[in-house]
């Protein structure tokens, strides 16, 4: 039986899906399409069950993942959940795969960002209202995942308050006591 993957690797850039196939040989092994810009990644499930991921990143071509192409890595967001076949559910983000078991859980203690995002984010944080962690990324030039996790840090030490219903990850500064 094939380990699942931890990390991606990165095998490089093609101009078609055809391109590819060479490529791709382990769990997360991974492959961009681009014409001009990012059009498909092509990732080897990092399950282990040997099938092609086909990740559109091509807006004009329907829904699509934002692709983050960083110092420490890739990102892909939203989280990619597979409905069929092998049922994969995982973040990518900073080329480490995490396997989405739930934020609680063992695995969750490898989720941790730096004081300094956890203060830009914190600092951009409204006091009376709560706000999207999605917005703030945007607003900040953060990837999702890591003002996720600052406003999951924050919360935890008590400098932050979230949201529970209807609108789940959204957060605003915590009341002062």
């Amino acid at each position: 039986m094939t380990l699942r993957a931890e990390t991606i690797r990165f095998r490089g850039k093609v101009e078609s899906r055809d391109g590819a196939a060479l490529l791709l040989s382990n769990p997360g092994d991974a492959v961009i399409v681009e014409r001009g810009k990012p059009r498909l990644l092509i990732l080897r499930c990092p399950c282990g069950c040997g099938d092609d991921l086909l990740i559109n990143l091509d807006r004009r071509a329907g829904a699509a993942w934002y692709l983050y192409q960083k110092r420490k890595g890739i990102t892909l967001f939203p989280s990619y959940w597979r409905d069929d076949k092998c049922g994969s559910h995982f973040i990518l983000w900073n080329d480490h795969i995490y396997w989405c078991l739930g934020w609680e859980t063992d695995e969750s203690d490898t989720w941790q960002v730096s004081l300094e995002i956890e203060d830009k984010v914190y600092a951009a944080m409204p006091d009376e209202w709560f706000v999207n962690y999605e917005q703030l990324a945007e607003q900040l030039d953060f990837i999702p995942w890591e003002v996720l996790q600052a406003c999951r840090q924050l919360v935890k030490k008590g400098k932050a308050a979230a949201d529970k219903w209807p609108r789940g990850g959204t957060f605003r500064r915590a009341a002062s006591v």
